[in-house]
């Protein structure tokens, strides 16, 4: 049932990216796009606490990209998203995240000189590597509130929903994040129209392992994006960051990623432009989670 579900979510995204340039010509109607290619060095640190254990991996090299696409009609905002991300090496170590892919709608209300509201849902499938048939695919999936305030020149972006993931009983993996809340914060500042500075802190809580472990989710993260004026296509440099906690054995799981890339824009002549009137909503990095919450925390 799960699976089925994310291949209709994967269709109605799809959908959208298809359908939707056929409104372009409607009144009033407003389209944009963005798509991004990145590749992403990854790290983690166990503090020398064996939570990294074996011959699981602690560090390796990940591509990923994605696309979404922005319609708006008068005050209302739909926006249809995708990414995926892999790891390079495929002779992955036991319990280390391999890929994900996923997909999500954003539908709200937005005003370019004051900011926007609305909700948002999204759901994926991860894979863990494993050596001995304990971390089965599973999909993962999350839904929330979202909110803009339009500043000049900056943005304050703030998130807060509910996160989960298949059953047990359908085939989800017993090690993975459950029945979690979090909330999130995004600050964008532009230094100039196509130059952009961005910092984001979250906090997750949830349910983990067959015991039903709390584990506490701690991220942060930082972007700076130029976009030389008149093209379609800018440069980015990222860092994002995650603390895992894990209650019962007090495991302590740090992760580090560092990447760049390219980000592609349709419809918006600036940086600035694009986070007042296009593509400028996201989903939480709930993939990223799993990715290790169920691969090396467990």
């Amino acid at each position: 049932m799960n699976d089925m579900i994310l291949k209709w979510m994967g269709f109605a995204v799809a959908g959208c990216l298809v359908a939707l340039p056929a409104m372009g010509g409607e009144e009033g109607v407003e389209l944009s796009a963005k798509g991004e290619l990145a590749a992403t060095f990854l790290t983690l640190d166990d503090n020398g606490k064996d939570v990294i254990q074996g011959g699981e991996a602690s560090d390796y090299w990940l591509l990923g990209g994605g696309g979404a696409l922005d319609v708006v009609w008068q005050s209302l905002n739909l926006q249809a998203d995708f990414s995926a991300e892999g790891k390079l090496d495929e002779r992955s170590a036991d319990d280390t995240y391999r890929h994900s892919y996923g997909g999500g709608l954003h539908v709200g209300w937005r005003n370019p000189e004051r900011g926007s509201f609305g909700a948002f849902g999204g759901i994926g499938k991860l894979e863990i590597n494993n050596a001995h048939s304990r971390d089965p695919d599973t999909v993962a999936w999350g839904v929330g509130l979202e909110g803009q305030v339009f500043f000049e020149p900056a943005t304050l972006y703030l998130q807060a929903g509910y996160l989960d993931r298949q059953s047990i009983s359908s085939g989800g993996d017993i090690d993975a994040l459950k029945n979690a809340g979090f909330a999130r914060a995004v600050g964008r500042y532009f230094c100039s129209d196509n130059c952009k500075l961005e910092a984001e802190v979250s906090y997750t809580q949830g349910k983990m392992d067959p015991d039903v472990d709390t584990v506490w989710i701690l991220g942060w993260g930082a972007d700076a994006e130029f976009r030389p004026r008149g093209w379609p296509v800018s440069g980015f440099l990222a860092y994002t960051g995650a603390r895992y906690d894990q209650e019962d054995d007090w495991d302590v799981l740090y992760e580090h990623r560092v990447g760049f890339g390219f980000r592609f824009y349709f419809g918006q002549e600036s940086l600035e432009a694009n986070d007042r009137n296009g593509v400028s909503l996201e989903l939480p990095r709930y993939l990223e989670w799993n990715g290790q919450v169920a691969g090396a925390l467990e």
